[in-house]
């Protein structure tokens, strides 16, 4: 689980360089072409880039929720196999010696 969360998460970080590119070259053409100034331009680049790493965060703050909502679900799992490993490990020690 844990690769394909960082897969989603590296996937996510290459759609967000290929937005942020797409958007600076938009604007770039905008104020060439003198629809908008120079300066709104870079104003409007950085509410497009603020408002994608609100989004990243969001993304990063529920990917995270959903793995410990999991791991609370699995830790009386991963207890038990333990106890049981560690039962058949005493039981082998017992037989060793």
């Amino acid at each position: 689980m844990g690769k394909s969360l960082d897969k989603v998460l590296k996937i996510a970080e290459k759609v967000s360089e290929v937005a942020e590119a797409r958007i600076r070259n938009e604007l770039n053409a905008l104020a060439k072409s003198g629809l908008v100034s120079r300066k709104e331009a870079r104003q409007l680049l950085k509410a497009a880039l603020k408002e994608a790493k609100k989004e990243k965060q969001r993304i990063r703050q529920f990917i995270e929720a959903e793995l410990k909502r999991e791991l609370r679900k699995a830790k009386p799992l991963i207890k038990k196999a333990l106890a049981k490993k560690k039962k058949q490990f005493e039981a082998y020690r017992k037989r060793r010696h």
